[in-house]
């Protein structure tokens, strides 16, 4: 079985298990969507700090958009469980590498998640009230790029950036934000969250493991 088929028959059997219950109405579904910078932590696998140093002096973090589908199921008047689709970007630039003739390095790492998580809801002031969530995150890679400039040159150039991308992704998840009802059944979710990766990026002496943190917000509707 392929990694897309299992990443799909979970969601399948996640959104047909809360389907079958008769309690729907505790189920929520919406749009989600931000802007985060993301980075990466480095390793290396023989504790070459050097190595590692050289490398954290050339990489920096970036800003990238992700979106997606949100499922939520009411558990009781505080908690409740989250999961969804979402297509998120990940990855770091070089600003130059002058040995090379190159600059503008931007890498493009693209996966598809679904995210498992728990919401704790405060209590309602208004229309208002705060949560906190956390979770786990599984992704499969659709694809990687690097995207570059040549000195002196406007002309953009595009390759893989990597050709041993590892095809499976486990991050650890948690957020911090404000809900909002703008309607009897539909809430604004405004928070802020942070992702860090469990797994590397590839095999390699050098492990790279994604983290990320922004600014994202969730409109729901429950039925």
């Amino acid at each position: 079985m392929t990694m897309k088929k299992f990443l799909l028959f979970i969601f399948i059997g996640i959104c047909t298990e809360c389907l079958s219950q008769d309690t729907l109405s505790t189920w929520s579904f919406g749009l989600v969507g931000g802007l985060e910078q993301c980075g990466r932590k480095l390793n290396h696998t023989n504790d070459d700090q050097g190595v590692v140093n050289q490398w954290n002096a050339l990489e920096k973090n970036v800003w990238r958009l992700s979106g997606g589908l949100r499922a939520e199921c009411k558990l009781s008047k505080h908690f409740s469980v989250l999961t969804g689709l979402t297509y998120v970007d990940r990855g770091y630039s070089i600003d130059t590498l002058q040995d090379a003739g190159l600059n503008g390095m931007q890498f493009h790492f693209r996966y598809i998640e679904v995210p498992m998580g728990l919401i704790y809801t405060g209590k309602t002031c208004g229309k208002n009230s705060l949560f906190a969530s956390a979770g786990l995150t599984f992704g499969y890679a659709l694809n990687n790029a690097l995207y570059y400039r040549k000195n002196g040159q406007s002309a953009l150039f595009e390759m893989q950036a990597i050709s041993k991308m590892s095809p499976l992704q486990a991050n650890v998840s948690a957020a911090l934000g404000i809900r909002r009802a703008i309607t009897t059944s539909a809430n604004v979710d405004l928070y802020l969250s942070g992702n860090q990766a469990l797994l590397a990026l590839a095999e390699g002496p050098l492990e790279r493991r994604f983290y990320s943190f922004g600014f994202f917000f969730a409109v729901t509707n429950h039925f």
